[in-house]
C-alpha cells in the first residue's frame, strides 16, 4: 500500500526523507516502550506460564525509552541545518520571525487540542476524574512549565509524555542564539561542538537538579547540531567509511544501533559515575555513527526513505501526543479479562490490538489537525474561510 498522499506538507520543498525514517525508528521505540510497560503492569491474571520468565523481553523494550533522546537529536538537526547552510554560505538567511512563527503555527494547535481532548475524555466520557484533578498541572502543561513546578518523579498529569516536549520548547527558544554562537563565533566548530557535547554529558552525571530541563539533555541537542554541520559540509569521516567498506554499511549501522541501546544508562542507577560517563560517551559515539550512515550513505535511502516508513515517521508528532493515553484508556478496558490463559499470548495479542488502535486514532488526528497545520499559511486560509459567509451577506452597494 502506497501512503505517499499522506506525506508531510513542507513549504520549502526540502525534504530529507531519511529523517522521517529515523523519526519512525524513534516513535516505534517509544510506543513499544509504553505498550510493554503497560501490559507487564496490568496483566496480572493467573496464567499457565510465569510472567517473570519473560523479564528478558521486558528488559529489551525498556531500552525504547531512548527513542526520546533520538527525537532530541533529530529536532536539533532539523532546526540547525538551515542556519548551518547559511553560515557556510550555501543557503539563504533564516528569518527569526518566520522561525518562531513556524514553530507556533505548526506545533501549538495539535498540542493544545490534544490536551483538551484528553481532559474531555477523562472527565466527560470515561468519567474517571474531575477537571480539578488535573489542575494546576493542566495549566502548567499548557504553557510548557510543568517540569519547573514539579519534582522529576511527578509527570504531567494530563499527558505524561509531554515532559519531553517542554524540553524541546526550551531548545527551540534558545536555538537561534546557539546557532549564531556555534556557527558564527566558533572557528573550529566541530571540535567545539564535540567538546560541548562531552562536557554536558559528563556534567549531568554529577549535577542533576530535582526537575527535568534542557540542561540534562543538552548533549543530545548539541550532537544533533554537530550532525547538521557535518551534513551541510558533506563531511566524510574516513574511519567510519573504512568500517562501512570492510563490514558493509548495513552491518555497521545495525551494530551501532544495538550498541547504542546496550550502553543506555537510563535504568542503571547503581553504577559508578565514571562508568556512566564511559557508557554515555560510547552511546553518543554509536548514535553519531547511526545518523552518519543513515544520512550520508546512499544505500540507506532504500530503507529509511521507504515511502510507508517515512510517512509514518512524518506522523510521529500525532502518535507521540496520543499513543500513551490510548494505551492506558483502551488498555484498561481490554485488560479486564485474559484471552488465552498464557501471559505471552495475551501480551502479544493485546499489544497488537493497542498498536492498531494507536495507528488508527493517530492517523485521524494527523489527517484532520496536524497535517493541515504543516501549511504555514493555514491561519490566513482559515481566516479567509471564516470571512467568506460574512462577505457574501455584505451588500454590494451602499443604501440610497
Amino acid at each position: 500500500m502506497n501512503l505517499s498522499f499522506l506525506r508531510r506538507i513542507t513549504n520549502s520543498g526540502n525534504v530529507i526523507t531519511e529523517i522521517d525514517g529515523l523519526r519512525f525508528l524513534a516513535i516505534a521505540m517509544v510506543v513499544f516502550f509504553h505498550l510493554d510497560g503497560f501490559l507487564f503492569s496490568e496483566l496480572r491474571f493467573d496464567y499457565k506460564d510465569d510472567k517473570e520468565s519473560y523479564d528478558w523481553l521486558h528488559d529489551i523494550f525498556l531500552r525504547g525509552y531512548f527513542g526520546v533522546e533520538i527525537f532530541f537529536v533529530i529536532s536539533a538537526f532539523i532546526l540547525a541545518l538551515p542556519f548551518a547552510k547559511y553560515y557556510l554560505g550555501e543557503g539563504k538567511k533564516v528569518s527569526i520571525g518566520s522561525y518562531f512563527y513556524r514553530r507556533l503555527t505548526r506545533l501549538e494547535p495539535p498540542y493544545i487540542i490534544s490536551l483538551l481532548l484528553i481532559v474531555w475524555f477523562q472527565v466527560s466520557i470515561f468519567e474517571k476524574k474531575n477537571f480539578e484533578d488535573f489542575s494546576p498541572s493542566f495549566f502548567y502543561s499548557l504553557f510548557y512549565g510543568h517540569n519547573f513546578f514539579y519534582n522529576r518523579d511527578i509527570q504531567p498529569l494530563v499527558n505524561n509524555v509531554t515532559w519531553s516536549l517542554e524540553i524541546e520548547i526550551q531548545f527551540y527558544i534558545l536555538a537561534p542564539t546557539l546557532f549564531y554562537i556555534f556557527f558564527k563565533k566558533f572557528t573550529n566548530r566541530k571540535v567545539m561542538l564535540i567538546l560541548i557535547t562531552l562536557f554536558f554529558s559528563i556534567l549531568t552525571k554529577f549535577i542533576k537538579p530535582d526537575f527535568f530541563s534542557l540542561y540534562e539533555y543538552f548533549h543530545f541537542f548539541s550532537l544533533g547540531i554537530l550532525v547538521a554541520l557535518c551534513y551541510a559540509e558533506k563531511l566524510k569521516i574516513s574511519f567510519i567509511d573504512e568500517w562501512n567498506a570492510h563490514w558493509r554499511p548495513d552491518l555497521v549501522t545495525l551494530v551501532s544501533f544495538l550498541l547504542m541501546m546496550l550502553t543506555d544508562i537510563t535504568y542503571l542507577n547503581d553504577i559508578h559515575p565514571f562508568t556512566k560517563i564511559l557508557l554515555s560517551t560510547a552511546q553518543l559515539f554509536f548514535l553519531f555513527v547511526l545518523f552518519y550512515n543513515v544520512l550520508m550513505q546512499e544505500g540507506y535511502k532504500i530503507v529509511f526513505s521507504n515511502i510507508n516508513i517515512s510517512v509514518m515517521g512524518g506522523m510521529c508528532y500525532s502518535i507521540y501526543l496520543l499513543h500513551n493515553q490510548i494505551t492506558m484508556g483502551l488498555g484498561s478496558e481490554l485488560t479486564r479479562r485474559n484471552y488465552f490463559n498464557y501471559f505471552i499470548l495475551d501480551y502479544f495479542w493485546l499489544g497488537l490490538l493497542l498498536f492498531i488502535y494507536i495507528l488508527m486514532i493517530s492517523f485521524i488526528f494527523y489527517l484532520v489537525l496536524e497535517r493541515p497545520c504543516m501549511d504555514k499559511n493555514w491561519p490566513v486560509k482559515l481566516w479567509k474561510f471564516i470571512q467568506t459567509p460574512f462577505l457574501r451577506l455584505k451588500p454590494s452597494g451602499s443604501p440610497e
